[in-house]
Parts: C-alpha cells; structure tokens; sequence
C-alpha cells in the first residue's frame, strides 16, 4: 500500500517495525497478531533491503505504508552504513523512523509506538494506551526475573523493542534527544554505560517530562523475566498468573528453513504449549503464504553462519 492510501485511513494511533530479508517471517507474523487482535491498524514498515520492499509489496497488507530506507539516509547517515552492522544500523535508525514519521504525517498521526519484528500480539494492546493516554512516552521495563537480575546493568532497565512516542512537545523532544544519541553511537555492546539503542532510555525520565513506564502488566514479556509468571489458558486466551498475555518478544529465534526454528535465549518451557507452539504455527504459515508469492525468496538465516553451540532446535 502507498503512503497516501495509508494516509486516507482514520487513525490517530500508528504502529511501526524496522525489517530486513531476515525479519520479513516474523514482522509479518507480528502485523497478523495485531489485526487479529485490534483490527485493522496503522502500519509503517522501514524496509531496509529492496527484496523486503518487493515481498512486502506483493503480499499487499491492509493498512501498511512502506517506506524504504533511503528515505532516511542523508549523507551522514549513509556514512554511518559502512561501520555499524545491519542490526546495529537498525537500531540507529528507529528513532530517526520514528521521528520521520511523526514529522512526516504530524496531522493525521497522534501516536506512534515502535515493536520489535519479533513480538506477537496475544490481545489487543488499546487497553496500554488508554490506560495511560496522556503519557508522552512509554517505556517497557525488562522487569527481570530474579535470577537474570544481573543482566541489567548492562543491557537495561528498559527494554527498546516497544516504546511508544506521544505527538506532543515532550514527546518531540524526548525523541530527537534519542535519535541524536543514537547517530551519535549506537553499538552492539557495552561501553562507558551504554549499549546499542537502549541504555538511553535509562536516562530519558530524569531530563524529559512527562516519560511513563507502561504500567498495564503482561506487555513486552520476554526470555528476561517470563520465569516469574505460571501461565493458563482461560477462554481461549493466554495468561500470566491473573492477567492476559498482551506482548510476548520472542527474542533470541532464527528461522533457518521452512521447518526449522532455533533459539538462543532460554525461556520458561511451560509457555511452550500455550504461546512458543501457536508462534511457530503461525511463522510456518507465513513462511507457505511467502513461498506462493514470490517462490525465489528466502528470508532464512544461514545455519552454518550461526554458532549452533548457543542455539538449541525448539
């Protein structure tokens, strides 16, 4: 769809991913569990490969407008290309997406929220942003569970893989300060207290106003700290302890054939019936839907290029 067909829809409340070849699988599962579960929604997609703007293009997805990734890239941007690694420039370039949008589509757009490609909604997440509708900015908290408590110090507080932005003064501002620092480093590890996008936002809530911590419980779980939840399925929906699963970031997956699935991270096996399996379910009928359209593609990870001594078949 294109950015003015996106434009007609009625919606103040936009969503957004960043996706490469090897994030289509899952970024297109991610959009199927949110319309499933909140109807058609807003969508912008940073493409950052012409084969991720063809596919995409082809499968002609409801309330999506994609835009490529040269529409970000100014020279010092293109000159940030060469010495980051694609997931490393990914992560530089969600603020500046973020900030393009709301700059971009400043009269239509209210709020736009940032998900990770590897997240899958298992309710609608409206009741996240009502409950919490005059927060400039949402931050997820990694809310670690006891025994991973260790890892942030270096990874984080917060987790930047759902972050929401208010298209307000301290919203603006909030997010250009991250954008710059972002241009400015952004690694994939940990130097002087920072690391890639995300130890930033430790530091938003003391210089900027009006930053929340998303309060509503069951959003953004994750390898990090769903050990501290006993999962049951009520009525057909999932939950963790007493509230139901809204965000579940299945962090640490490679997809390395139409049947294989890896993981890196550990995780609570008894969320592997009611949440990992509907996942894969869903990925492998993604996969067969891409496979019609276009049969050329692959979007697989390369097995031998993985240390397969960390990844474990699911």
């Amino acid at each position: 769809m294109d950015m003015q067909s996106a434009a007609n829809q009625n919606s103040n409340h936009a969503y957004c991913m960043i996706l490469t070849k090897y994030r289509i699988y899952q970024g297109v599962a991610l959009y199927r569990s949110l319309i499933h579960n909140a109807g058609i929604s807003r969508v912008f997609i940073l493409c950052m490969d012409e084969e991720t703007e063809s596919v995409l293009g082809q499968m002609d997805l409801q309330g999506v407008t994609l835009i490529p990734v040269n529409a970000l890239e100014d020279q010092f941007v293109l000159s940030l290309k060469s010495i980051r690694r694609i997931n490393e420039y990914c992560w530089t370039l969600k603020p500046s997406f973020l900030y393009f949008i709301l700059s971009n589509f400043s009269n239509e757009i209210q709020r736009v929220t940032y998900m990770d490609a590897d997240g899958c909604f298992f309710a609608d997440p409206k009741v996240i942003f009502e409950s919490q509708k005059d927060c400039s900015v949402l931050l997820s908290k990694h809310n670690y569970s006891r025994n991973l408590k260790f890892v942030e110090k270096d990874a984080g507080i917060y987790n930047s893989g759902f972050i929401s932005f208010l298209n307000d003064d301290n919203g603006i501002s909030t997010l250009t300060w991250w954008r710059d620092q972002c241009l400015h480093w952004c690694y994939d590890r940990v130097e002087k207290g920072k690391f890639g996008d995300q130890k930033y936002l430790e530091t938003m809530p003391q210089i900027f106003k009006n930053v929340c911590d998303i309060t509503t419980p069951g959003v953004n779980i994750g390898p990090w700290n769903d050990f501290s939840y006993t999962p049951h399925i009520t009525d057909g929906k999932v939950y963790l302890d007493n509230d139901p699963l809204i965000l579940y970031h299945f962090a640490g997956l490679r997809i390395t054939d139409a049947q294989e699935i890896l993981y890196v991270l550990n995780f609570n096996k008894t969320l592997k019936e009611p949440v990992y399996n509907p996942y894969i379910n869903v990925l492998k009928a993604v996969i067969c839907d891409i496979q019609k359209i276009d049969p050329n593609f692959s979007g697989f990870y390369n097995r031998n290029e993985l240390n397969r001594k960390k990844y474990k078949k699911l």
